[in-house]
């Protein structure tokens, strides 16, 4: 078999024929894996800093949170539309069917990791690829990687290949950084970056008498765990978590309840509900452990779910949330 590196470069000495790869078997009779070419939107995402977190925190700590974090990506890649290809130690790699999917995927990702314990860098390119048993393969998937390591964490980077195949409103929102050198490219490659946060956070403190004000724009929570999603938001206001299979976030824990726990959006605010038997635990960074027990909490920032068990103490993966600050307008 062909060992493959993220980037998509085989490290075996059997070279593809045609446009398939060629595999030697156990009686050395070569196969050729058929592969059909395309162009597809490539995106790299890399945590920054995971080595100093392993040192400073330990290995457990370390491992958790960068598992986190790639769910995190995993759950930003296919709520638009992507797939993830692979993950490799603190890397992931995707393809989208547009540029535009893979620019709104990077922002999604950014904005889970605003407040987080982690931070990312992603890039994203579109170029064509080989489609090879659910991977792909070709110069596209090197220059996305290439174009990832010129965005700084928290940043998002793009070549001007995919900044040409995106809308006008998200072309709006990238400024040339350099050109650069690519492998692979006979001509240096534009280097974009993309403005994620949408405009400055500073507004314009407008006087009464001119008749405008300030408005905030209603903010979301994002709950995941295992790769899969879920939005709280003003058109998914309330979901409920537990053990029933009509629970909006079914899960298995042996100590959940069937209807363990509501997490709402009243007013601009994120509660969370306890309604089970065991209580549910608060975990956040800096803070005091919560056991809520049949009671109400304001959530904000970012943290993760107990359900009878706390995190630290149960096999079960923890629901992760993040709640997501709408921007201001002026009106």
């Amino acid at each position: 078999m062909t060992d493959k590196t993220l980037d998509g470069s085989s490290l075996s000495g059997k070279q593809a024929r045609g446009r398939g790869h060629a595999t030697v078997g156990s009686r050395g009779i070569i196969r050729v894996m058929e592969a059909s070419p395309g162009t597809v939107a490539i995106l790299f995402a890399d945590i920054g800093g995971s080595v100093a977190l392993y040192e400073a925190v330990g290995d457990v700590e370390a491992h958790r949170r960068v598992a986190e974090s790639l769910a995190f990506m995993k759950a930003a890649i296919e709520r638009h539309g992507g797939t993830l290809l692979r993950t490799v130690g603190d890397s992931s790699l995707a393809s989208f069917p547009s540029s535009d999917d893979a620019c709104l995927a990077a922002c999604s990702m950014q904005e889970l990791h605003a407040r987080g314990p982690l931070a990312v860098r992603v890039g994203f390119h579109v170029g064509p690829v080989i489609h090879d048993g659910g991977d792909v393969y070709g110069n596209a998937v090197n220059i996305a990687a290439r174009v990832a390591s010129f965005a700084r964490t928290d940043e998002i980077a793009a070549s001007e290949d995919a900044v040409a195949r995106l809308s006008p409103g998200h072309q709006a929102r990238t400024t040339l950084l350099a050109r650069r050198e690519v492998k692979g490219l006979s001509t240096p490659l534009g280097i974009h970056r993309f403005e994620w946060q949408g405009r400055d956070a500073a507004v314009t403190v407008v006087s009464a008498s001119s008749g405008n004000m300030t408005s905030i724009a209603p903010g979301r929570l994002d709950i995941v765990r295992g790769g899969r999603l879920l939005t709280v938001d003003e058109a998914l206001p309330s979901i409920v978590i537990g053990r029933s299979a009509d629970c909006d976030l079914p899960v298995d824990d042996a100590c959940a309840s069937r209807h363990h726990v509501r997490i709402e959006m009243r007013h601009g605010q994120f509660l969370l509900i306890d309604e089970s038997t065991n209580g549910t635990w608060l975990v956040r960074d800096g803070r005091p452990d919560v056991l809520l027990q049949r009671d109400t909490i304001v959530l904000d920032g970012d943290g993760r779910l107990g359900l009878g068990a706390s995190p630290a103490e149960s096999e079960s993966p923890p629901l992760a949330y993040r709640v997501i600050q709408g921007e201001s307008d002026v009106v």
